[in-house]
């Protein structure tokens, strides 16, 4: 395990790791059918993330930062939720502009993200839910060392809950 650690530090950083369907499934009860979600990672409009809300019944906003800076450009658009799985180097960003943007939220996030100063004056300040998954999400382009949940804002019924995801064989 620390052998994995220190080997996953010494690459050079890469931020994209798509999204299994299954991990986004026990978000679903907690969003409503006919909501406009933002996914702001999707890069294609085709991500696991954006077909699963699809599926779902919500209709979905995708943008990337090639056309659309989530970080630093302002919305011309309506939306209810935001949703996605962040660059993880850029996890305090987007924790940062979900607030401010003053609405509902999910972020699939280490559950490291709990811990950290900054972080967690953020939390305090705004209130944070966390929905945590019984297993490691398998990653499409590698799998992680580290456990994830979502990291919620206005979502979930409770400030903690436990998920079950199943994963599934390709």
């Amino acid at each position: 395990m620390k052998q994995a650690m220190i080997d996953t530090m010494r690459k050079p950083k890469h931020d994209h790791f798509d999204t299994p369907d299954y991990a986004v499934f026990p978000l679903m009860p907690h969003i409503p059918k006919g909501r406009i979600v933002w996914e702001p990672t999707d890069t294609t409009g085709k991500s696991n993330i954006s077909a699963a809300l699809k599926n779902h019944g919500c209709e979905v906003v995708s943008t990337s930062k090639k056309e659309f800076d989530f970080l630093t450009d302002t919305p011309g658009f309506d939306f209810d939720y935001i949703i996605t799985n962040p660059p993880y180097t850029l996890k305090d960003r987007f924790i940062e502009r979900c607030y401010e943007l003053k609405k509902p939220w999910a972020l699939l996030l280490p559950l490291t993200a709990l811990e950290g100063v900054k972080r967690g004056k953020l939390f305090g300040e705004h209130g944070l839910e966390l929905m945590v998954l019984n297993r490691r999400v398998e990653f499409t382009g590698g799998s992680v060392w580290f456990p994830v949940g979502w990291f919620c804002y206005r979502i979930l019924s409770d400030q903690l809950m436990f998920a079950e995801i199943e994963k599934r064989k390709k």
